[in-house]
């Protein structure tokens, strides 16, 4: 099929439910929640096929593909990223874009009046975080504790606070706004595609901020 318009593709899998979603030109059309097979599989391509079917389209005609790099869940990042490369290796013209999920939760909140510190990955103390004033960010992402959080800002007392768990902090704004929506990781792509941030397949990665529990484990029993 012939097309004269931009037609993106948005694969959203950091968090436990995933969606794929589908863009024409600027405006964001639709987003599909992704079932899962009896092995914890996600179908994401038989999913995306449909939503590009009932929209009288195929996977030729993509031009863009918005893949959520997270930090997130574990096996959808995988998932999509491999699947993401399937769809690059048989449409040579589509460009990827790998956006980070702490982008994507800032831009749900970039209406906030305050400085909102967006906080993934919550384990042993520590945290990887980065701090945004109106979807901008203002302090690069790290891995913190939330006293270091705290102290790298100017005015701690204004800071919001948006994560997976509650960090028991009076800044602490629902936790519903840490679900990454599809939507908010089409707008984040195709604002960086704008910006020709487009990623080459084979350097197209999940964002592992930490190796896996197993790994940590092992290594600790190692040391005992």
């Amino acid at each position: 099929m012939t097309n004269s318009s931009d037609i993106s593709l948005v694969f959203e899998t950091s968090g436990r439910a995933a969606h794929v979603g589908l863009g024409r030109d600027d405006a964001f059309q639709e987003a599909r929640e992704v079932p899962r097979t009896r092995r914890n599989n996600l179908e994401l391509i038989p999913t995306a096929d449909a939503l590009l079917l009932d929209h009288g389209l195929s996977p030729n005609d993509l031009t863009e593909l918005y893949v959520s790099v997270g930090p997130g869940s574990f096996t959808g990042l995988r998932m999509a990223i491999a699947a993401a490369k399937m769809l690059a290796m048989t449409n040579a013209g589509l460009k990827l874009v790998a956006v980070p999920t702490l982008d994507v939760l800032a831009e749900q909140n970039s209406q906030a009046d305050r400085p909102v510190a967006v906080c993934l990955n919550i384990k042993r103390g520590t945290m990887y975080c980065a701090v945004y004033q109106g979807g901008e960010q203002i302090i690069g992402p790290a891995l913190r504790t939330l006293d270091e959080l705290m102290a790298a800002v100017d005015e701690p007392a204004q800071l919001a606070l948006v994560s997976e768990v509650d960090l028991e902090h009076s800044a602490q704004l629902s936790l519903d706004q840490a679900v990454a929506d599809p939507c908010s990781t089409w707008a984040v792509g195709q604002s960086m595609a704008q910006q020709q941030r487009f990623t080459a397949p084979q350097d197209l990665l999940p964002l592992y901020i930490r190796e896996p529990e197993a790994v940590t484990l092992w290594n600790e029993l190692g040391r005992d």
